[in-house]
């Protein structure tokens, strides 16, 4: 695998079935990670018969995470709807991108982790009006999608560099597992530090 792609469902903050048919993890809204129905491997070059559609042209080789949130959310004016995305979701969010960051040998940067947001901007493969991940909480605007996605980075690679040995990855779990519980990343990694976190990420020697 050679990237990892962030998403929000667009739903509650639960895992739907269909949420499940189109990601590889899901995390709710208590922080709860929920495994899709579909393994990792299937979406490894070639394209496997039963891949995880997440992302409009660019499933083959990424992995697909998406936090249960943002029903009814507007971009501008901006409203998180009825089901924004929870401090609990991010911290789950970068526990899970480091785990897999690190099993899977996938480099931190703007090229090989990103949201669906960015997938345009950066690599330059159209997507229809995704804005997921353009808003975090604290942010009064999902005008930034880059600016996030740094945020999120940099988190992931503090997380990396505080763990010499992440979890193994579990690439084909059972479709019918339960959701399991995962402990959270401390809390003071979410919005942290004063420098901006892409610079951060360029003096640690990960881009």
């Amino acid at each position: 695998m050679k990237r990892i792609i962030w998403h929000w469902t667009a739903g509650s903050h639960r895992a739907s079935a269909l949420d499940r048919d189109h990601y590889h993890l899901l995390i709710e809204g208590d922080g709860t990670v929920v495994y899709g129905t579909r393994p990792i491997s299937a979406n490894a070059a070639p394209l496997a018969a039963n891949y995880a559609r997440h992302t409009a042209s660019l499933n083959t080789d990424s992995i697909g995470i998406a936090v249960c949130a943002m029903h009814g959310a507007v971009q501008s004016p901006f409203s998180a709807g009825q089901y924004p995305i929870t401090e609990e979701q991010l911290h789950q969010l970068v526990r899970e991108t480091a785990r897999l960051a690190k099993g899977y040998g996938i480099p931190v940067s703007r090229q090989t982790i990103l949201s669906h947001a960015e997938v345009q901007l950066t690599l330059g493969v159209k997507q229809a009006g995704k804005w997921d991940i353009a808003w975090l909480p604290g942010r009064t605007s999902a005008t930034d999608p880059i600016g996030c996605g740094d945020h999120l980075r940099y988190l992931v690679a503090q997380e990396l560099a505080g763990k010499s040995s992440p979890a193994a990855v579990a690439d084909d779990p059972a479709p019918e597992a339960d959701p399991k519980k995962s402990t959270p990343v401390a809390p003071a990694l979410i919005f942290g530090g004063a420098i901006g976190a892409f610079a951060i990420l360029k003096l640690m020697g990960v881009i």
